[in-house]
């Protein structure tokens, strides 16, 4: 056909088109021309069988749609452009064969009317028509193939090239609007398939190329000098017979080509997934620990994966080994640092029939915390006024963040978190309060409860000289003596009281002698005026101690008694 590379079909119709010219040219009788109508009714017979491997294909997509829309909504959509567009192309080839037959048998001087009808100008200005025909044979079935066979001009030289070429060169024939058809199809069957990853360069384009080649025919030089155009390189002065013949087998190319698309665009199903060879269930809660009256919540499914090809998984840049039982990546770390802990992950896996690989991201988080014993005694809860209260509250489960706490009622003090962790509680008054905690799970509110506290003063410190709550003293280390002080006495709080008056008082001789010191420190006439003067056995009072600690409130810490040796 001199149209490129051709396959083992062209070169059969090349062939047989150049026997039959050849038959032609030796005036063979018509008896001889009824053997190619053979040949071109096997042809219609295999376009047939094109027709049905192809819709098996096309039923395979739809199911496959069916199964998943969103994995085959690219192939489906692709499939059913390419049916409508072949469709039209085949009935555009059988409607120029049909209208070659009708004209050249005469068939349109029954026509009652002519409304509807193609019209074809002579070069006499005069008008002829024909349309195809439905039913021809009468027997109540549309068969266009029957006008074929029930053709009378099979030997007809110049209806083919009237109808297909045209008349003069100034009103082209119908082989224009087919050569253009076929060019268009050709391109949209290249261009869908690079989508389906087959280029320009695949077999498949080239295949396509060829098959449906369209180009204007260089090797042999036109009278004016030019290419031959490719309708008159493919019909010019051809036989009626040989025409319909060489249509049929343009019929078979675009089903062919079809059938080829079909193929490679289904493939693309399994090709662009991922196999899978086991199945296991999965149950991921979204947490593992709820309080009475929550809900429960897990996703419930099956996980596939690939045991023979094992998945690259890195954690913060680190490859994890693969687990020996299971044959799935493991992430393992040591519990160091208390508090939240994030890590991010990075999943490659190789791309199906690709060299290439896929990423997945993914981050995940695990808390730590310290392992620890809770006690809680029930009949000890209790806040001292005046200093700082310290309260750890912890709900199982729960990130801290996610819990808050408050004190009611709120005249009897506060509540608040501390920078290190925990929660510091002042108050103010004696009496009863409680901490209620409210905890954040999964975005809701929960109210975990409260605890009853009962709120009380700070016991009074002990009054103290030189470490000593009194008893027997020397009295050069008496003398030595430079503060009254006020010590917490078997108390867990770290307070400091501090003494802001005193009076020390003893017996000398006659005369019992006093002084008043409105600081904590024993001035030098303390000690002049008493502490000179004593004498051994002597008595030495320390009274009306007074001392004020975190709370403001004076305290009175009693009388400490020391006798000199």
């Amino acid at each position: 056909m001199g149209h490129g590379k051709e396959t083992p079909r062209q070169k059969m119709i090349g062939m047989m088109y150049l026997f039959y010219t050849a038959l032609m040219a030796l005036n063979v009788s018509k008896d001889v021309l009824d053997s190619f109508i053979k040949i071109n009714n096997s042809m219609n017979e295999t376009n047939q069988n094109f027709v049905s491997k192809n819709n098996i294909a096309y039923a395979s997509i739809d199911k496959a749609y069916a199964q998943n829309p969103t994995k085959a909504q690219a192939i489906y959509d692709a499939s059913l452009e390419l049916k409508k567009r072949t469709e039209a192309l085949i009935e555009n080839l059988q409607y120029c064969k049909d209208t070659v037959i009708f004209y050249a048998d005469k068939l349109g001087e029954r026509l009652s009317s002519t409304e509807g009808v193609f019209q074809l100008k002579e070069r006499d200005g005069s008008s002829r028509y024909y349309v195809k025909l439905e039913d021809i044979d009468g027997d109540g079935v549309d068969d266009t193939l029957s006008l074929e066979s029930a053709c009378q001009s099979k030997d007809n030289l110049d209806i083919a090239t009237q109808i297909i070429i045209g008349t003069d060169p100034s009103t082209p024939g119908y082989g224009l609007q087919l050569r253009d058809s076929i060019a268009s199809y050709r391109e949209w069957l290249i261009a869908t398939a690079a989508k389906f990853g087959s280029d320009s360069t695949s077999a498949f384009a080239k295949n396509v190329k060829s098959s449906l080649n369209t180009a204007d025919q260089i090797p042999h030089a036109h009278e004016s000098g030019q290419p031959i155009p490719w309708a008159e390189s493919q019909f010019s002065h051809l036989p009626l017979m040989g025409a319909i013949t060489i249509l049929t087998q343009w019929q078979s190319a675009v089903r062919n080509a079809e059938g080829d698309l079909l193929n490679l665009v289904y493939g693309q199903l399994d090709a662009s997934s991922f196999k899978f060879n086991k199945l296991i269930p999965i149950v991921l809660p979204q947490s593992t620990y709820i309080m009475q009256g929550n809900e429960y919540s897990a996703q419930i499914f099956l996980a596939a994966f690939d045991t023979t090809q094992a998945l690259d998984v890195y954690v913060n840049g680190r490859k994890l080994p693969i687990d020996k039982e299971t044959g799935l990546p493991i992430y393992k770390v040591n519990g160091g640092g208390i508090g939240d802990q994030k890590y991010n992950a990075i999943i490659k896996l190789p791309k199906p029939n690709s060299n290439d690989t896929v990423e997945y991201k993914i981050s995940g988080e695990y808390q730590v915390a310290k392992p620890g014993l809770v006690v809680s005694p029930t009949k000890m809860n209790v806040f001292y006024i005046g200093p700082e209260n310290p309260v750890e509250i912890s709900v199982p489960g729960v990130p801290a963040d996610k819990i808050s706490a408050s004190l009611t009622p709120s005249t009897h003090g506060s509540i608040s978190k501390k920078a290190g962790g925990g929660y510091i509680v002042k108050v103010s008054r004696a009496g009863k309060c409680s901490i209620s905690v409210v905890a954040d799970i999964n975005g809701k509110k929960q109210n975990m409860g409260s605890v009853e506290f009962r709120i009380k003063t700070v016991p009074d410190p002990v009054a103290q000289v030189l470490g000593m709550n009194g008893g027997d003293i020397d009295k050069a280390r008496l003398q030595a003596a430079q503060t009254v002080d006020a010590k917490m006495k078997d108390f867990d709080f770290d307070l400091s009281f501090k003494v802001t008056s005193f009076t020390v008082s003893a017996q000398v001789g006659a005369y019992f002698l006093s002084e008043t010191v409105k600081s904590n420190r024993i001035n030098q006439q303390v000690k002049q005026n008493i502490f000179t003067k004593v004498s051994k056995g002597s008595k030495v009072y320390f009274e009306d101690i007074k001392a004020v600690g975190p709370d403001g409130r004076p305290r009175n810490l009693g009388v400490l008694k020391f006798v000199v040796k």
